[in-house]
C-alpha cells in the first residue's frame, strides 16, 4: 500500500479526529449500536484501526464487569465539532465520549462536559498514576473535565544521514535554542528547488498553536477572554520564526513549495516531531535516510496533545459512565490496548508501550518528552477562539511572506483580537 506523506497537518488532524468521536450520537451518518433506555452508550471515531482498538476495549470492560450493557457508536468526525455544541443542547451527546484536549477548554462553557472533581476525590484517585501533565487538558477552574487516555510528546526529528554527511553531530542532550538556530543555519544550503533547509516549517498551517506556545504563551487569556498578543512569550516566540525565515533564511515561508514537500523528502535537517505514526514516518522514509528525535530545546514549551474520555453532564446514567471512563483511563488492559493510538498516559502502560517498540523508537527520549509536558500549554479552540487562531495565521503569513516587523505583527493581532473577543 501506498502511504500519503506524514505532514505535520495531516498528523495533527488524525489527532484532533480521534478526539472527534462524541459526533457520532444522533448523526445520520453513524453506524454501529443504537441507543437504548438501558444502556451506556460510548461514542468514539476512528479509521479501521482506532474503531478496532475502542471496540476492544468495549469487549473488555465487558469481559470485565458481566451484565455491565454498554453499546459504542462511530462515524466519520467531518463537521463534528460544528455539530458538538448542537448535540450538547439537544441532550444527544453519548453518555461517554473520546475528546481531544482543546475540544474540553474551548467548549466548556457550554456546561456540558460533566466535572468529575466530585469522582475523583471520592474514590481516591491518585492523579500521579499519569504522566506529567496528563490532567492539564482537564482542569478549567476548580473543574476537571476528562481523564486522560493516550498523550503526545513533541520534539524535535532530525536527519542524522544529512547532518552526518554536513560534519554536524546530532543535538545533544540539554541542547539550547541557540544549539537549534546555529544548527539549522548550518544545515542550510543550496538553492532553488534542491535547497537544504535547517528546518521545515510546520507552523503557519491551520493548526497553528505552536507560533505562539514555542515559548509558553498565548494570544489570549482564556478564562478573561482578553487578548495578551505583546506579551513577551509571544513576542519572543515569534521573533524566533521571523529570524529562522526572513533573517537566516534556514525555514521557507508555509506558503512556499518546499514545506509541501515534507521531512521524509530529505531536503529538510530538522522537522517538529510528534510521539505517534513512528512507524507511518519510517515507512515513508525507509532506507532513505536515518531519522532521529532530540527533546525540545531548553528554552521551548510548545502546545500540549492529548486524546481524553469525558463524560455528558446531561447523562442519566452518570455513575455508570464514569465507571467506564476510569476504567478507560486506568485499567492497565485498556491502556495497553490504547497503545497503537498513542502513548498511553498510565505510567505503568507507557512503559511497557515503549518496551513493545522497536529497537530504535525504543531508544528515542520518551522520558525528557514526556517530563516536557509538564510544562507545555493547552491551546484553546471553539467559537471565538478559534477566529483569533484564523487571524493569528493571517498575521503570521504577513511575517513571513511580507516580512511585516513583528511588533506591527502582534499590534494588529492584539487590536483586532480584542474586538473579536468583545463581540
Amino acid at each position: 500500500m501506498t502511504m500519503r506523506p506524514l505532514t505535520r497537518r495531516r498528523v495533527l488532524r488524525a489527532g484532533a479526529a480521534l478526539g472527534a468521536s462524541a459526533a457520532i450520537a444522533g448523526s445520520t451518518a453513524a453506524c454501529g449500536a443504537s441507543r437504548r433506555k438501558d444502556e451506556l452508550v460510548f461514542g468514539f471515531h476512528g479509521d479501521t484501526v482506532s474503531i478496532g482498538i475502542f471496540r476492544q476495549i468495549v469487549a473488555l470492560y465487558r469481559r470485565k464487569n458481566p451484565g455491565s450493557r454498554i453499546s459504542y457508536t462511530y462515524a466519520d468526525p467531518s463537521g463534528f465539532f460544528r455539530r458538538l455544541p448542537l448535540m450538547f443542547r439537544a441532550g444527544t451527546a453519548p453518555d461517554v465520549m473520546i475528546v481531544a484536549e482543546s475540544w474540553v477548554s474551548g467548549l466548556s462553557e457550554l456546561n456540558a462536559y460533566a466535572d468529575l472533581a466530585s469522582f475523583i476525590r471520592r474514590d481516591g484517585v491518585d492523579e500521579g498514576q499519569w504522566v506529567p501533565g496528563a490532567l492539564n487538558p482537564a482542569r478549567i477552574g476548580d473543574q476537571v473535565l476528562c481523564l486522560p487516555l493516550v498523550v503526545y510528546p513533541k520534539g524535535v526529528t532530525y536527519n542524522k544521514t544529512l547532518l552526518d554527511k554536513l560534519g554536524i553531530g546530532p543535538p545533544q542532550d540539554g541542547w539550547r535554542e541557540r544549539d537549534f538556530v546555529e544548527m539549522a543555519t548550518e544545515a542550510t544550503s543550496g538553492s532553488g528547488t534542491s535547497r537544504t533547509w535547517g528546518m521545515r516549517n510546520g507552523f503557519a498551517d491551520p493548526l497553528i498553536y505552536d507560533v505562539p506556545t514555542v515559548h509558553g504563551g498565548l494570544p489570549f487569556d482564556p478564562v478573561t477572554r482578553k487578548m495578551t498578543a505583546t506579551d513577551d512569550r509571544m513576542a519572543s516566540s515569534f521573533r524566533l520564526m521571523y529570524d529562522l525565515v526572513r533573517t537566516r533564511r534556514v525555514m521557507p515561508a508555509a506558503g512556499r513549495a518546499q514545506y509541501a514537500a515534507g521531512f521524509s523528502s530529505g531536503l529538510f535537517a530538522m522537522d517538529t516531531f510528534l510521539g505517534y505514526s513512528l512507524t507511518s514516518l519510517n515507512q515513508q522514509i525507509g532506507d532513505r535516510f536515518e531519522w532521529g528525535v532530540a527533546p525540545y530545546p531548553k528554552e521551548w514549551r510548545g502546545t500540549f496533545q492529548s486524546n481524553n474520555v469525558a463524560l455528558f453532564e446531561g447523562s442519566k446514567r452518570k455513575e455508570e459512565a464514569w465507571h467506564f471512563a476510569r476504567f478507560m483511563a486506568t485499567d492497565p488492559d485498556a491502556q495497553r490496548l490504547l497503545g497503537p493510538l498513542g502513548t498511553p498516559a498510565l505510567r505503568t502502560a507507557f512503559k511497557g508501550w515503549r518496551r513493545s517498540l522497536s529497537a530504535s523508537d525504543r531508544a528515542l527520549p520518551w522520558d525528557h518528552m514526556i517530563e516536557g509536558m509538564g510544562q507545555q500549554v493547552v491551546a484553546f479552540q471553539g467559537g471565538l477562539f478559534n477566529k483569533v487562531w484564523d487571524l493569528l495565521k493571517q498575521q503570521v503569513e504577513a511575517m513571513e511572506a511580507r516580512g511585516v516587523p513583528v511588533d506591527e505583527v502582534l499590534r494588529v493581532l492584539q487590536e483586532r483580537g480584542t474586538q473579536i473577543l468583545r463581540a
